[in-house]
C-alpha cells in the first residue's frame, strides 16, 4: 500500500513541471501577439522627410488596430549594411534600401526575400516605366533580375557640381579636365572605389569613349548600341584597365583637394572647392545651400558617359514582419509621398504617377501654414516647382522627359545645368549613362587593391621583409637586455630552484 501511495505522489509531482511547462508556453505564445507592431527600417543617413514617418504609424495603427511603430536606423555605406545583416545571420531590420549593385549582391548570396507588392498597388500604378525597364531588364542574372528583389526609391546621375566664377563650363563636359593643372587643389573625389573607378575608366578609356560618341552622333550605331557599349567599357574589369585606372587614379591624386563621401557639398557651397564629382541629389542640396549666400553653382553629366544609380527598397530573408514591410513599400511609393521626400533629400523619386494631391507648406521660423498647393501628379509638381513652360517660347529651351513620363512629356526652361537638370536629366544625357554591374570577389579583390594603391603608398614586398626583421632584431636585442642576468646566471648555475652540491658539502 505504501509503495502504491508513493507511486501516485511521485506520479503527481512528475506531472507539475509538465503543466508548469504547459503554462509558460502558453503564456510564451500569448506574448507573441504584439501589443503593438514594429517595424525596423534601415536607410542612409537624411534621405527621408520623417514626418512621412508619422504619417505611416498612423495610418498602419488604423489598418491593424494597434499601435505600429518605426524603428528607424541609418547606414553610411552599402557595405556597412551588408556587413552588419552578414554578422547578425538574422533578423536585423525589416524593411532596408541598398544601391543597384549591393541588391543584385545580397539576392545573390540569398540575403532577401522576394517581394510580393499587392498588383495594381502604388509601385504599380505610378513608377516611371523606364526604371521598371531598367529594373526588369538592365540587372539580370539567372532567371532573376533586380525587378524581383525591390523597387526604385531614389534614383540619379553622378557629375561636377562647379561654381562657373572659377570653373569653364566647356571644362565641365569632359571627365579629365580634373587633371588639368589650373585645377589643381580645387577639386574633390568620392572616397569610394566603386564611384572612382568610374572617373579613372573614363580617364583611361578617353578616346575609345570620343570615338564610340562620334559613331553615335553620326547615327553609326544606335541609341540602344551606344549605351550597351558605353556599359562594357565603364564595367570593364580586366587587369588592363585597372592597371590603367590605378596610374590615372594615382596621378589625379596629386590634383585633387581631397576624397570625400559626404563633405564635398558642403565645401563646394562654401567655396572651400570649385569643382566637386557629385550624386546628382547631392548636386541640388549644394546648390541650395550655395544660393542661400548668393552664389550660382552649375551641374554638368560630362559627354563620354555617365553613371545612372538607384536606391531601392528591399526586405531581408530574416524580416519578421513582411506584410507591414509591403504595406511600407507601397506607402514610399504614393506620388504625394514621393515629392515630399524628393523636396526634402533634392534626390530623384522613382515614382512619376499623375495621381492628384496637395501639400502644405510652413513657414521655417513660426511653423505657420503658408499655403497649400494642389498637384495633378509628379510631372505638374515638377512644372510649378521649377516654373517650367509647357509650351515653346522665346529664348526657351525644350528639355525631353517622355523617357521618363510619358510620350510628349516635353517642358521649357530658361535655365539649363542648374537644380532642375540635375533631378531631371533629359533623354540625351540617359541615353549615355549606364548602371554599374555587382562586380564577382575576383573583380572586386583587384579593383579594392587598386584602390589601396591610390588611396596610400603601397610597400614592395622586399620592403616589409626589412621591416619584420628588424623588428625582431630589436625586440630581441631588447629582451636580451632585460634578462642577462638571468640567462647568464641558469648557465653557470644549473636549472633555477636546484641547490649545486659541492664535495665540501658531503
Amino acid at each position: 500500500m505504501k509503495k502504491i501511495a508513493m507511486l501516485v505522489v511521485a506520479a503527481f509531482l512528475a506531472a507539475i513541471p509538465l503543466t508548469a511547462g504547459f503554462a509558460v508556453e502558453n503564456k510564451a505564445y500569448a506574448a507573441e501577439t504584439p501589443a503593438t507592431y514594429t517595424l525596423k527600417v534601415a536607410n542612409w543617413e537624411d534621405y527621408i522627410d520623417e514626418s512621412v514617418i508619422d504619417e505611416f504609424e498612423e495610418q498602419m495603427s488604423e489598418k491593424y488596430n494597434a499601435p505600429v511603430t518605426v524603428q528607424y536606423n541609418t547606414f553610411g555605406t552599402n557595405e556597412n549594411l551588408y556587413n552588419d545583416l552578414k554578422i547578425a545571420n538574422g533578423y536585423l531590420y525589416d524593411v532596408i534600401c541598398p544601391s543597384d549593385y549591393m541588391i543584385e549582391k545580397m539576392a545573390k548570396e540569398g540575403m532577401l526575400k522576394e517581394l510580393s507588392l499587392t498588383s495594381g498597388g502604388n509601385y504599380d500604378l505610378y513608377a516611371s516605366d523606364y526604371i521598371k525597364g531598367i529594373f526588369e531588364n538592365k540587372i539580370k542574372w539567372d532567371d532573376k533580375s533586380l525587378a524581383d528583389y525591390a523597387v526604385c526609391y531614389m534614383w540619379g546621375t553622378m557629375g561636377y557640381v562647379y561654381n562657373p566664377k572659377n570653373v569653364s563650363h566647356e571644362d565641365m563636359k569632359d571627365w579629365t579636365s580634373l587633371w588639368e593643372e589650373k585645377y589643381k587643389g580645387k577639386s574633390t573625389i568620392k572616397d569610394s572605389v566603386r564611384d572612382s573607378y568610374f572617373v579613372g575608366i573614363a580617364y583611361a578609356k578617353k578616346q575609345e569613349l570620343l570615338k564610340l560618341k562620334a559613331d553615335y552622333e553620326a547615327e553609326i550605331i544606335t541609341a540602344d548600341a551606344y549605351n550597351a557599349e558605353l556599359t562594357k567599357i565603364f564595367n570593364d574589369t580586366s587587369d588592363e584597365t585597372v592597371k590603367a585606372v590605378e596610374k590615372a587614379l594615382v596621378a589625379l591624386k596629386k590634383n585633387i583637394f581631397g576624397f570625400e563621401v559626404d563633405s564635398g557639398k558642403n565645401d563646394i557651397a562654401s567655396g572651400t572647392i570649385d569643382i566637386n564629382f557629385a550624386w546628382s541629389g547631392d548636386a541640388v542640396y549644394a546648390m541650395d545651400e550655395a544660393e542661400a549666400v548668393d552664389v550660382e553653382l552649375y551641374y554638368s553629366v560630362p559627354e563620354t558617359g555617365s553613371n545612372i544609380w538607384f536606391d531601392g527598397w528591399c526586405i531581408p530573408k530574416n524580416a519578421k514582419q513582411t506584410e507591414l514591410a509591403n504595406d511600407f513599400i507601397n506607402f514610399m511609393c504614393d506620388p504625394e509621398i514621393a515629392v515630399r521626400n524628393m523636396e526634402y533629400i533634392g534626390y530623384t523619386s522613382g515614382i512619376a504617377g499623375d495621381k492628384a494631391f496637395s501639400i502644405d507648406y510652413y513657414d521655417e521660423d513660426s511653423g505657420e501654414l503658408v499655403e497649400t498647393v494642389e498637384y495633378s501628379g509628379v510631372f505638374d509638381w515638377m512644372v510649378q516647382t521649377y516654373e517650367l513652360s509647357e509650351t515653346a517660347g522665346e529664348g526657351l529651351t525644350g528639355v525631353d522627359l517622355s523617357y521618363f513620363f510619358g510620350d510628349g512629356k516635353v517642358v521649357y526652361t530658361d535655365t539649363v545645368g542648374r537644380q532642375f537638370s540635375a533631378q531631371y536629366p533629359d533623354t540625351a544625357t540617359t541615353t549615355r549613362c549606364v548602371v554599374m554591374n555587382y562586380f564577382d570577389d575576383e573583380a572586386n579583390e583587384r579593383i579594392n587593391t587598386m584602390w589601396e594603391n591610390v588611396k596610400g603608398v603601397a610597400f614592395p614586398a622586399w620592403a616589409i621583409v626589412l621591416i619584420v626583421v628588424g623588428v625582431v632584431v630589436i625586440v630581441g636585442v631588447v629582451l636580451l637586455i632585460r634578462f642577462k642576468d638571468k640567462i647568464f646566471k641558469n648557465k653557470r648555475g644549473g636549472k633555477k630552484g636546484v641547490k649545486v652540491v659541492g664535495k665540501e658539502d658531503m
